[in-house]
């Protein structure tokens, strides 16, 4: 696989913010659009957490749409997370919005436990060893769950996740069992769920987990 050159950028005028991409790697789609509507509402005290924050576009969106003033992204590929720093800083959001380059699965030694009252994530969608790998690093990052399962995501959020805080997540409608299992044997509750606005032949569905 190869890295992408994260210098070769676009910059993209989406409503009220900018965003700077890179063109061969990591790109965003509809789905963070609509998991971050789905968090909603979104209150001032909330503490936000989104992994797998790519080039910051949800956090971006959750400090445009919501009062919240203290929303973290947190990103594994180094490159990428430079890209999301730097959409934090040209937005001007950098007193309510930060960016972390750490593996998602190592938070808990960052954070504390119940840190979080509201967690997302638009993870990658495909088991390792499932389908072709990407070409360039970071769009297979992206996709595949090289750095961490679905399972190994369920368990982080749960331990990060405030007692009544919400968990929101993003997947092909393919793995919805396997969803709603690891969200249960992580003792969390599934309390909504639907089908992405994709048009009739969505693949994707929203879910919210809750604890306690």
């Amino acid at each position: 696989m190869r890295q992408a050159d994260t210098t070769e950028r676009i910059i993209d005028n989406i409503g009220h913010f900018r965003i700077i991409q890179s063109k061969k790697g990591c790109r965003f789609s509809e789905a963070p659009f609509l998991l971050a509507d789905f968090s909603l509402p979104i209150t001032e005290d909330d503490t936000v957490l989104d992994i797998g924050t790519g080039s910051g576009i949800i956090p971006l969106i959750i400090a445009y749409r919501t009062p919240a003033r203290n929303i973290v992204g947190v990103e594994i590929q180094e490159g990428i997370a430079r890209l999301a720093i730097e959409n934090v800083r040209v937005n001007s959001l950098s007193e309510r919005v930060r960016i972390l380059h750490h593996d998602y699965r190592a938070l808990k030694d960052i954070f504390g436990k119940g840190e979080f009252s509201v967690i997302l994530s638009n993870p990658p969608h495909i088991p390792v060893n499932y389908g072709r790998i990407a070409p360039y690093i970071e769009r297979a990052v992206s996709r595949q769950e090289i750095f961490g399962t679905l399972r190994e995501l369920v368990h982080v959020s749960g331990c990060l996740l405030k007692p009544k805080g919400r968990i929101f997540y993003i997947y092909p409608v393919s793995r919805l069992d396997e969803v709603v299992s690891a969200i249960k044997d992580e003792g969390l509750k599934v309390r909504r769920c639907k089908l992405a606005s994709l048009g009739k032949r969505s693949k994707l569905f929203l879910i919210e987990a809750c604890k306690d």
